[in-house]
């Protein structure tokens, strides 16, 4: 019974990875993305995004896009995939932010 217990194990770790190596790359983007924070303003990859009200009936998931180079993580709005508006986060405070159209 011994000599089967360890290649059980094995695979039941093998698959663990494999399940949760999938959620991280599904749930977390970070590693494809940069942001920088100047000011008021936030860059995602070179796209300049602002602080906003106008957004109502939305829902953040739980995607992180990235981290900002000053600590704000950024998160998907399930409504936007392609990041038209994005939710930032600092520990304390939390903001929309939306695609800066005005500095083409």
């Amino acid at each position: 019974m011994k000599k089967y217990c360890v290649p059980i194990i094995g695979i039941i770790l093998l698959v663990a990875v494999i399940f949760c190596g999938r959620y991280y790359f599904t749930h977390n983007k970070s590693y494809k993305n940069e942001a920088i924070e100047k000011g008021d303003y936030i860059y995602l990859n070179g796209i300049r995004y602002i602080g906003t009200s106008e957004l109502e009936n939305y829902k953040i998931s739980n995607v992180i896009i990235c981290t900002s180079d000053k600590g704000m993580k950024l998160y998907e709005i399930e409504e936007y995939p392609d990041y038209e508006y994005i939710a930032g986060y600092h520990a304390w405070d939390g903001q929309i932010l939306k695609k800066d159209d005005s500095n083409k």
